[in-house]
């Protein structure tokens, strides 16, 4: 098949996703219902029609992301093409050969949408597909064992919207990770969030391993101040800790505690070990502060 065939067949199968229906994620609901203050399907839809409302073109591009469903529908036929970046313009031609109607529906039986994707909106959904992106073969491979190809399709399209550098390290540690992992573990989709966020932040020396324990030991420690400034708070309120000098540092303790947890679990399924901290010993000494503006935050929040 030459280049042109496959923009062709590509850019076909999207119309056929965007005509047969989009339905919008509880996460965009929530966002709608925040903007544009709870606004029923008919005014959604006056705001799609009125090319002089401003707010038009953001609706209609929030409406048009490609979320992880629709990305699963073309994830087996993306690997199969093998798109450069520069298909990307011809598919965008192909799909605006003529007009491209989409259909927006709402859970829970709260009707529907029609629209008419627009250039600019067709181009960015085009673009966030990242089609020119291709699995490393080794990763491919080690994905092979995966039964399951909805498993394994989901984890590519995790890969393919993820942002790390292919390096051999972090190739090695993600064949390792889909290895030790398997398909019917309940948390192997929380702990690869977490390896390819991770994996996006410079390593110490290239070794993930003592990279993955630093970043433990950050939020360990991160909790020890928490509780050290919870006992202060007992003993003085906020204001005089910052008549003090003290600064003040707000963390999300059940977020911390949880990203530990994952780095337990990947640690012990990856490297086979993980490590623990003593806690600290002095506590008026490590108690650490912030900026004056974070101090009004917090004398607000606790107020």
């Amino acid at each position: 098949m030459d280049s042109e065939e496959k923009c062709n067949q590509f850019a076909d199968e999207i119309r056929k996703i965007l005509g047969n229906g989009i339905t919008l994620s509880s996460e965009v609901i929530h966002y709608i219902n925040s903007t544009f203050s709870n606004p029923t399907t008919p005014e959604l839809q006056t705001i799609l029609h009125d090319d002089s409302n401003c707010e038009k073109d953001s609706l209609m591009e929030l409406l048009l992301f490609p979320d992880e469903p629709m990305q699963l529908q073309l994830e087996a036929l993306l690997e199969g093409l093998r798109f450069q970046e520069a298909d990307e313009n011809s598919i965008l031609d192909d799909l605006l050969q003529g007009p491209v109607p989409v259909a927006i529906r709402f859970p829970e039986d709260r009707g529907s949408l029609h629209l008419m994707a627009t250039e600019d909106v067709a181009c960015q959904f085009i673009s966030r597909l990242n089609i020119a992106k291709h699995l490393n073969p080794a990763l491919l491979e080690a994905l092979n064992h995966y039964e399951d190809e909805n498993i394994s399709n989901r984890i590519k399209v995790k890969i393919r919207n993820s942002r790390f550098s292919p390096t051999d390290e972090n190739i090695k540690f993600l064949c390792l990770f889909f290895k030790k992992f398997d398909s019917q573990d309940n948390d192997i989709f929380e702990c690869l969030e977490f390896a390819l966020s991770f994996l996006d932040e410079p390593a110490q020396d290239n070794d993930i391993y003592r990279t993955l324990m630093a970043k433990k030991k950050f939020y360990f420690r991160s909790l020890q101040k928490a509780k050290q400034l919870e006992i202060q708070l007992q003993k003085h309120n906020l204001e005089t800790l910052l008549a003090q000098g003290k600064r003040v540092v707000l963390i999300d303790q059940r977020d911390a505690q949880k990203k530990m947890r994952i780095i337990d679990r990947i640690c012990r399924a990856v490297f086979g070990k993980t490590e623990y901290f003593e806690p600290l010993h002095n506590e008026e000494e490590h108690i650490e502060f912030g900026t004056e503006q974070n101090a009004q935050d917090i004398i607000r929040i606790l107020s």
